[in-house]
């Protein structure tokens, strides 16, 4: 088990913040590890470290400046013994890993980190000039590096209102969306834990459609020849 806590926007744009412990698996594991505390996103005031963010606060994404509607975090803690977890590496991104600026200078990112790839040739067979990729896909021991800190490190993941492109530290990443299929992998029981952690929804459903399709980093090559 694990815990984890969200913050979400509410209708009235007040903020609810809720506190649970739930699975350390996977499909809650993703919801709060992308991103390491000291992260600095854009906002239509200067940057901001992740972890000083709010739901409310505009943030500069792929379509302009768009509002903060959730933030989930959960805390990275070295030699976790569950067989479930994903939270057992992080990933260092070194400076211009993704081309000049990108990032300016090394950045630590969690296991549920997604990039967004381009390419024209995309189009033609799903529809879509972009695709979502796991950056652990890019793992390769010089640009992006497998990490495992001796020390706990807080992570979190951000969702706009729609499933989007955010800009953080010149890479195109993916904010936050549970994905197609996911009620049917889980129970009644986890199901209302997990939608606990969004006080802003209702049902799956209320979180729209991905913005863009997700596959693995070899099926993208494949895709693009």
């Amino acid at each position: 088990m694990r815990k984890y806590e969200a913050a979400a926007l509410s209708p009235d744009l007040s903020v609810q913040t809720v506190s649970r412990t739930a699975p350390a698996d996977p499909v809650f594991e993703e919801a709060a590890a992308a991103f390491a505390r000291g992260t600095l996103l854009q906002t239509v005031g200067g940057p901001v470290a992740v972890e000083d963010l709010l739901p409310g606060d505009y943030i500069q994404t792929a379509g302009g400046s768009e509002p903060i509607h959730w933030i989930g975090s959960t805390t990275y803690v070295p030699r976790v013994e569950d067989s479930d977890s994903i939270l057992t590496t992080l990933y260092r991104v070194t400076a211009g890993a993704f081309g000049p600026e990108a990032p300016a200078s090394d950045m630590i990112f969690g296991p549920s980190a997604r990039i967004l790839v381009r390419r024209d040739a995309f189009r033609a067979v799903i529809g879509h000039d972009a695709v979502f990729v796991p950056l652990a896909d890019f793992a390769d021991g010089e640009r992006v590096i497998p990490i495992q800190p001796g020390g706990s490190v807080q992570m979190f993941h951000i969702g706009l209102r729609n499933h989007g492109v955010l800009n953080i530290g010149g890479i195109e990443m993916e904010s936050y969306h549970p994905g197609p299929g996911l009620r049917r992998s889980l129970g009644p029981d986890r199901m209302e834990t997990f939608l606990s952690l969004f006080p802003n929804v209702q049902e799956l459903s209320d979180m729209g459609d991905l913005g863009y399709p997700r596959t693995s980093r070899e099926a993208a090559m494949r895709l693009a020849v």
